[in-house]
């Protein structure tokens, strides 16, 4: 069920099934402690949920996102104080001031005043799966920023806000657009990008490499470049050279080489073309480079290697 509903003497509250929460102390809870007016949970927005709370001001110890958490004021003001390792802060805050949280530790936070606002929480896996290819060879992490304004991001937080209040009419697809240009906006305006060492031991992950088989296969009778087999792995030349002999044993180059000799051999065995026409359609175009490298690579001349064979 996407909600329950609470009996009280003069109201029905609906009590969202999924709520923005932190970790503190051992514990798991709600990062604002009420219900929101507001909240997207019965709408299964992919990757992210939006709240909006009316309240008093109120403390939030000292926790820990496990996902990345944008808030924006709508309207009063309110003062903000918060803590960092640099000692204390404060901030008046007010309408379209935002605040921003990585997937990291926060020392708490005190809101005095009228607090009247939207909270969009991110899913760090859905972040990382909208970047993929975008940030090739790196990992997006959202960098810290507790007041600051954006009419961008002020603006499609206030659509999603809109949609959510009249009852999601233009639908999922509508809402999840807004919400991952959100998402995007965040990664290309407010991310620390650090290089990426890929899950499983720093290897490729095996969708990946078949794609770049796949892409090696269909052009050995072209020039490979590294950089276009880093692009069909979305990665950087440099992450994806590391981590494709990591994953392979080879380097790209070497297993190229592997390949095209495996293709001439098999094209020696099974038909009749000559020596520079198959040296031409594995990526060879100089017959006297394609005979020593195969020589180098077999043992054996080409010619000699078909006669063995025929």
């Amino acid at each position: 069920m996407a909600s329950d509903v609470r009996n009280t003497e003069d109201t029905e509250e609906v009590v969202p099934s999924r709520r923005i929460s932190v970790d503190g102390g051992g514990r798991h809870f709600a990062l604002v402690p009420h219900l929101p007016l507001l909240s997207s949970a019965s709408q299964q927005w992919e990757g992210f949920l939006l709240e909006r709370h009316v309240s008093d001001g109120f403390e939030v110890p000292k926790h820990s996102h496990s996902s990345i958490l944008l808030s924006m004021q709508l309207n009063a003001s309110l003062r903000l104080e918060w803590k960092s390792a640099f000692g204390g802060h404060n901030a008046v805050v007010d309408a379209g001031t935002l605040t921003l949280h990585g997937a990291a530790s926060c020392n708490g936070s005190t809101w005095n005043g009228a607090y009247n606002r939207i909270l969009f929480e991110l899913d760090e896996r859905h972040l990382e799966h909208l970047t993929e290819g975008k940030f090739p060879g790196a990992k997006v992490e959202i960098a810290e920023h507790w007041s600051f304004k954006d009419p961008r991001l002020e603006y499609l937080l206030k659509v999603l806000h809109d949609e959510l209040q009249q009852g999601a009419p233009a639908g999922r697809l509508f809402g999840e657009q807004v919400g991952n240009a959100v998402a995007m906006l965040l990664a290309k305006q407010y991310s620390v990008v650090r290089p990426y060492v890929y899950r499983g031991g720093g290897r490729i992950p095996t969708s990946r490499i078949r794609k770049v088989f796949d892409y090696i296969e269909a052009h050995l009778h072209q020039d490979i470049h590294l950089s276009d087999l880093a692009s069909t792995a979305a990665m950087s030349p440099y992450y994806f050279a590391r981590l494709f002999k990591t994953s392979i044993g080879v380097t790209p180059h070497q297993y190229v080489i592997q390949r095209r000799i495996d293709r001439a051999k098999e094209m020696l065995r099974n038909s009749q073309m000559s020596i520079f026409e198959i040296g031409v359609r594995v990526g060879y175009a100089d017959p006297k480079h394609f005979r020593t490298l195969f020589r180098r690579e077999v043992g054996v001349a080409p010619n000699a290697f078909r006669a063995a064979h025929s």
